[in-house]
């Protein structure tokens, strides 16, 4: 900030995860997302620090209305900013056998349905191609932010 001024009160967000065994621990801040996908299905991991998220919470709005609000990328909580109290939000997970953990930006969940992430994620067995695939689909949509997917896969042993 001392060196670009104008980039004074920018914030980011970040949705980490590590794996030990078949534990996962989810680490978020802001509205990038973490996703758990089993057996076909596609499960949200961590819930979006907005202000329209925050207005569904409080009972202001449906839960439904939030993806299209107009408050839907005003962040209330973030790393750097203005505000010095950043609230993490950790969560724990158990794995199960072929597992896939999505981490990716709303430059993928804005432009891509999530039935259409979860069939990209039932078809492509390579983590590297369902990746790629995933991003042209944001970009192909209009790819009106950054778009950021990560993608793994858990091997989990039965005990």
């Amino acid at each position: 900030m001392r060196l670009e001024p104008k980039l004074r009160g920018m914030g980011t967000t970040i949705t980490a995860a590590h794996s030990l065994g078949d534990d996962l621990f989810v680490t978020h801040v802001g509205d990038s997302r973490a996703y758990l996908f089993r057996k076909g299905k596609l499960q949200l991991l961590t819930r979006d620090q907005t202000q329209a998220q925050l207005m569904a919470d409080i009972g202001m709005i449906s839960q439904q209305e939030v993806a299209q609000h107009r408050l839907r990328h005003v962040l209330t909580n973030t790393l750097g900013g203005l505000e010095n109290d950043v609230r993490v939000d950790i969560q724990r997970f158990k794995l199960a056998d072929a597992d896939r953990l999505l981490l990716c930006t709303d430059g993928l969940t804005d432009m891509v349905e999530g039935d259409v992430v979860a069939g990209v994620l039932a078809t492509e067995e390579s983590s590297d191609v369902a990746c790629r695939r995933l991003v042209d689909l944001a970009l192909e949509s209009g790819g009106k932010d950054n778009v950021t997917v990560v993608l793994a896969r858990y091997l989990i042993p039965e005990a």
